[in-house]
């Protein structure tokens, strides 16, 4: 296969941990008519592949990639975009190492939204971050200015929320309402489209989740959900887990998302 033929996405790194499988999730969604090619190291990236559209890096632990590696990789594809997601043993690296500027990290965990953001860039519908960002230009790229609607050919989706933070809540419910949603009421339980169950504590909540049935669909929000906590949140029905100082969008493509497979019909066997 001559790789210049298609746009390509290059992924450097084990992207089959549990914390990566949901950055190659959002590319196999988002990119899904560029190539995606695959590296664990960098010097053993093919020769023969040209200027990646985008490079994702799967950084599961500290130190795992050579400065002098990043930087020759940066040198061979100038003109490629870059996105490091990294796993929560690096969650300090942005303080105590600087082998990648704060404006390409970002925590696997919140990747669906930068991908998508990226992959923007790379087809000129959004302004590229400059390297040299810092962390409020970093926050402030990450928080549009679009009006997110929820109500899809004037059909509001039902919503109800389940947390023991009256004050997160409340937050919620007006970000909802401003998204064009509904609020379910204690009676309209059997009418919900969707469920958003705050996780935390995840010790207390776990319980509750297990010991009840016919729940509806389900979206989870946590502060800092660890692989493993992702995980078992999957196995007891939860769709998805954000986090809940990721930016905004992140819920409402995580909302858009559930909605959309709930309503798409599936396949009888």
């Amino acid at each position: 296969m001559n790789y210049s033929e298609q746009e390509s996405v290059l992924i450097v790194g084990d992207y089959q941990t549990l914390e990566m499988r949901a950055v190659l999730d959002s590319l196999n969604e988002i990119c899904s008519e560029a190539g995606l090619f695959h590296s664990k190291k960098i010097n053993t990236i093919s020769e023969e592949l040209e200027a990646p559209a985008l490079i994702i890096i799967c950084q599961n632990w500290p130190d795992e990639f050579d400065s002098d590696e990043l930087g020759g990789l940066i040198s061979r594809f100038p003109i490629s975009r870059f996105i490091c997601c990294y796993g929560v043993w690096c969650e300090s690296d942005g303080r105590t190492r600087t082998e990648w500027p704060l404006s390409v990290r970002v925590p696997a965990r919140s990747a669906h939204v930068r991908i998508r953001q990226e992959w923007d860039i790379v087809h000129g519908k959004a302004i590229a971050l400059p390297l040299t960002a810092g962390r409020d230009e970093v926050f402030q790229s990450e928080t549009f200015f679009e009006q997110f609607r929820l109500d899809i050919d004037e059909v509001s989706p039902l919503i109800q929320l389940n947390s023991g933070d009256c004050h997160y809540k409340a937050m919620l419910e007006e970000l909802i309402l401003s998204w064009k949603g509904q609020i379910a009421k204690q009676d309209q339980n059997q009418d919900v489209d969707l469920l958003i169950v705050d996780l935390d504590p995840w010790e207390l909540v776990v319980g509750k989740l297990s010991s009840q049935d016919s729940l509806p669909v389900m979206i989870g929000v946590m502060g800092l959900a660890h692989p493993e906590i992702v995980k078992a949140a999957k196995q007891l029905g939860i769709e998805v887990v954000v986090c809940k100082v990721g930016p905004e969008q992140a819920l409402f493509q995580a909302i858009t998302r559930v909605l959309k497979i709930k309503a798409t019909p599936q396949a009888v066997n």
